[in-house]
């Protein structure tokens, strides 16, 4: 999967985040982690295996406590995480 996927996939995940009722900080633990992946791959750089867990980790870390609740959420994250992990690192 390439990093126009994974935009794709970050783009999802926003719709979602927009209209999702959630507690302040799950979303902006959600939108800072969204953030952070889609700054790094405008940077257009090589990202190391550890980035990559971090990043994808944030994520679905961000989602427990919620899940249940907010399962369109936890789809779009997990196809984000999905994309990080297919990028082949």
């Amino acid at each position: 999967m390439d990093k126009k996927r994974v935009l794709e996939a970050l783009d999802t995940l926003r719709v979602e985040l927009a209209d999702a009722q959630l507690d302040p900080a799950s979303r902006a633990a959600l939108e800072q982690a969204a953030a952070d992946v889609e700054r790094q791959l405008q940077r257009d750089e090589q990202l190391g295996r550890e980035q990559t867990a971090s990043m994808s980790g944030r994520l679905q870390g961000a989602l427990l406590g919620f899940e249940t609740e907010h399962p369109q959420i936890t789809g779009a994250v997990n196809q984000v995480a999905a994309a990080l992990a297919n990028l082949g690192i």
